[in-house]
């Protein structure tokens, strides 16, 4: 496992003590895209999984891809996220286990989340996302212009598929609790924001609604022939 803290203190340094673990840090907050990618160039392995740091994974979600692996040397997978707000194609919405750590109901989310699993996987770019290396060091990784992050998943798809990748594959077993999108609310507010829909209309000359509904068609069941399976 590899860690990355933004806004690195001792508190970081006392949890980070005595866990098997690689990490870096930073002590200014460089972002989501930022974070990941210094951490990403410490990986060794074949594929490279990004999580944000707000989510819980479910037993079995890292498993849950393995068969997938391999289909083709450029693809993309992402689990499946688990929300309280309102139920969309996406994630499997209006389920509230809590909104941080410290109202979090474990124990019920790990007696229910067997029924959520999909019996069907989707085309998907939300995280947790899963690519080879080598197709992450091709692309460069993420844009780190989209600070604090939004807008840094569609961009990293599209660079995805103009490197030639056409599986983006949401796994309906492999699920993930999401608190509620808190990992890029801490930044400093007197930073300069680019606005993510205008510099990725930009750069790539669509919109990336038109791009993820059109060309990858993101949120569409995926066919278990379109697989091989």
């Amino acid at each position: 496992m590899i860690v990355f803290f933004n806004e690195f203190d001792e508190e970081c340094l006392a949890w980070v003590a005595g866990k098997n673990l690689t990490y870096d840090k930073s002590e200014e907050n460089l972002g989501v895209c930022g974070a990941a990618n210094r951490a990403a160039k410490l990986a060794t392995t074949d594929y490279i999984c990004f999580l944000n740091d707000d989510m819980y994974v479910l037993p079995g979600w890292d498993r849950a891809m393995v068969p997938y692996l391999g289909l083709s040397d450029k693809i993309w997978l992402s689990g499946t996220a688990i929300e309280a707000g309102k139920a969309a194609k996406c994630y499997i919405g209006g389920k509230d286990y809590g909104s941080d750590p410290s109202n979090f109901d474990e124990e019920r989310l790990l007696n229910e989340f067997e029924a959520l699993k999909r019996p069907y996987d989707m085309v998907s770019t939300w995280t947790p996302i899963v690519v080879p290396k080598s197709n992450w060091d091709a692309i460069g990784g993420f844009d780190e212009a989209y600070f604090p992050g939004n807008g840094s998943d569609p961009d990293l798809a599209m660079k995805m598929y103009q490197y030639g990748c056409r599986l983006f594959v949401g796994v309906g077993a492999s699920l993930v609790y999401h608190f509620s999108r808190t990992t890029i609310s801490r930044f400093d507010e007197s930073r300069e924001f680019i606005d993510p829909k205008a510099h990725f209309k930009q750069k790539w000359g669509v919109s990336w609604k038109k791009f993820l509904r059109l060309t990858i068609g993101r949120d569409a069941i995926i066919k278990p022939e379109t697989l091989g399976r």
